[in-house]
């Protein structure tokens, strides 16, 4: 993992591993989180040695944070409906069970970012929207919010454009929403909130600029 952490093709065994077992997601949470219910996790999980515990805990978070592959997705990157449940069903119980209920749902809603579009170029896709309403777990519209906005990644941006970037992000997230509000109310909420977030960093790079203009002139 460490020989492939800066490479542009990932770890897609890894990613792969997440995605179809719910087991090592929660191992991978137990690495990097304390459980919030006072119990013991199985003691084949614990690393005795603290520089290997942090050293995990640290690939642990990187690979979470950097996965791009949706659970219950094939190697197409499509995602079958029925999968994805039997898989978000199961990671959570199994966070719940080893204390860690909250920071899972966080991580399965960053996960969740992850889905592709639809043919129609719709976001995200029916599976994704269909259990993210099902569940209605407010953590994982948080993680799903976060991931979606972690997922721009780097930008370069013009002298004098200010947040246009982010206004044309904000229409594009509105404009989902819209298509959504009707069947998936919840999503829809969601995405709107991206987009509210982006009307924001807007308005402080509008304000970025016009600071710079002044001191400029």
């Amino acid at each position: 993992f460490d020989a492939l952490k800066g490479s542009k093709q990932g770890d897609p065994n890894l990613e792969r591993r997440i995605a179809e077992s719910p087991m090592f997601f929660v191992q991978l949470l137990a690495a990097l989180s304390r459980r919030d219910d006072g119990e013991e996790d199985p003691p084949e999980w614990k690393v005795e040695d603290p520089d290997r515990g942090r050293n995990f805990a640290y690939d642990a978070v990187c690979l979470l944070e950097r996965i791009d592959r949706a659970p219950g997705a094939s190697d197409d990157g499509n995602i079958d409906t029925e999968k994805l449940f039997v898989w978000l069903t199961e990671a959570r119980r199994l966070c719940t069970e080893y204390g860690r209920a909250e920071i899972g749902d966080r991580y399965i809603g960053q996960l969740l970012s992850n889905a592709p579009a639809e043919e129609d170029e719709n976001w995200p896709c029916l599976p994704v929207c269909e259990v993210m309403e099902e569940i209605g777990s407010s953590k994982i519209y948080e993680g799903f919010n976060l991931g979606a906005q972690n997922s721009r990644g780097g930008t370069f941006r013009a002298m004098g454009e200010g947040g246009a970037q982010e206004r044309e992000l904000a229409e594009k997230y509105r404009n989902w929403a819209g298509r959504r509000a009707v069947d998936y109310p919840h999503v829809a909420g969601v995405l709107e909130s991206i987009a509210d977030s982006y009307d924001r960093l807007a308005e402080w790079m509008d304000d970025e600029e016009n600071v710079r203009n002044r001191l400029e002139n």
